[in-house]
Parts: C-alpha cells; structure tokens; sequence
C-alpha cells in the first residue's frame, strides 16, 4: 500500500503525528468492518459499471 497524507494545518509535529495515525486508523477500520446492511451480498460492480 502506498499512503500520502498532507497535513494542512498545525505546526506542532506531535499533534501531526497523532492526527494522522488517528485518522488512518479510523479510515481502516471503516474499510475493513462488515457493513450489517450488506451482510448477504458478494461485494462486486459487476453489472453496474
């Protein structure tokens, strides 16, 4: 995987640090939970591109 993150905003390098392991983290974990509303379904665009 290759992983570009732009800090926009801050000047402390800790809280940076922070904010990006935070947000990485959380764009993670979104990626990789089961979505409950999809639970039957292989997930595929099959068809609908």
């Amino acid at each position: 995987m290759t992983l570009h993150v732009d800090c926009l905003r801050g000047m402390n390098a800790h809280h940076n640090a922070e904010t990006i392991f935070k947000a990485f983290g959380r764009a993670l974990r979104m990626a990789l939970e089961v979505d409950a509303r999809a639970a039957d379904i292989v997930p595929s665009t099959k068809g609908s591109l």
